[in-house]
């Protein structure tokens, strides 16, 4: 991948999800999840199939950042992205596809028969492993990119990174609360941290030629 390629898909990855999440519609309550997405179902997929396709596109970018950085926290927050994209995908499909599949088909039902399906949407949603609001799909999936971004900066501050870098990587941690503010301000934050990496490589390019690849390799 050439420079040029890489600061454009880590630039663009996360402005571009940010734009597509800002439009999440808000799905109502917790305990009425049909009456809250039946109205704007098609936004409600839309939604959901990006942010499926770009969930790993984020690993991905971070996987990028943290070039060249071999370090224990480093490692870590490698582990955790894992985690994330198996965790987190599996309680996207559930929650945000299963979800909006289901519902549209509903929509089409005499009044009778949705209030049946509304039921059974309810209880896919309520489901322990992959549901809301506190299933091991979710929790894993949260803590797996929490963890990710916090060590990355961590990572990243151990190898010579400046503070304003430092902290808005980790406050791209909230994007695993992706419904807009918090999902959209923290994708703008990771954008952000992404154009100070590149111009802290270039700076160590100019300094040390010898490591132009990126940073300087650090111990755990």
């Amino acid at each position: 991948m050439t420079v040029l390629l890489r600061r454009v898909f880590l630039v663009a990855t996360p402005l571009a999800l940010a734009a597509v999440l800002w439009f999440h519609p808000p799905g109502g309550e917790p305990d009425a999840v049909y009456e809250g997405v039946r109205h704007d179902v098609g936004g409600w997929l839309f939604v959901h199939t990006v942010f499926l396709l770009f969930t790993p596109l984020m690993a991905l970018a971070v996987f990028l950042l943290l070039r060249g950085l071999q370090s224990g926290a480093a490692t870590v927050s490698r582990v955790s992205l894992i985690v994330f994209l198996v965790f987190y995908t599996a309680y996207e499909v559930t929650v945000g596809l299963g979800t909006g599949i289901l519902t549209d088909y509903a929509n089409g039902l005499p009044a009778a028969e949705q209030a049946v399906v509304a039921d059974a949407i309810q209880y896919y949603n309520e489901d322990n492993i992959l549901g809301d609001p506190a299933s091991v799909a979710l929790v894993a999936g949260l803590l797996g990119w929490m963890v990710a971004m916090v060590a990355a900066a961590v990572a990243l501050r151990r190898a010579g990174a400046g503070w304003p870098l430092t902290v808005l990587v980790g406050l791209s941690a909230l994007f695993a609360i992706h419904p807009p503010p918090v999902g959209p301000a923290a994708l703008v934050c990771f954008a952000l941290a992404v154009v100070l990496t590149e111009r802290w490589w270039a700076r160590l390019a100019r300094s040390e030629p010898a490591v132009a690849a990126g940073p300087p390799q650090t111990a755990s």
